[in-house]
């Protein structure tokens, strides 16, 4: 089963980092969360989702990455 993580840094907030089971759900919730912080700081966001969270992230400090979560190889090996 693959799953995903979601980290979203922005300066003076604590980091949110949360687990999905698919890359559109960590992508929907990444929405949610810009969609939510543009409400809170009285900005209209882009109608289009990719648009709202590149002028969300290119307007500000914080940052977010999305990236699957690998098993490791060999369990156990650190090398």
């Amino acid at each position: 089963m693959q799953r995903f993580v979601l980290f979203i840094g922005e300066p003076g907030s604590a980091d949110i980092v949360d687990i999905y089971p698919s890359k559109p759900a960590a992508e929907s919730a990444l929405v949610d969360y810009v969609r939510a912080r543009a409400a809170i700081n009285g900005q209209d966001a882009h109608p289009d989702d990719d648009q709202a969270v590149a002028s969300y992230f290119a307007d500000s400090e914080a940052i977010y990455a999305i990236a699957r979560v690998m098993p490791l190889a060999n369990p156990g090996n650190d090398q």
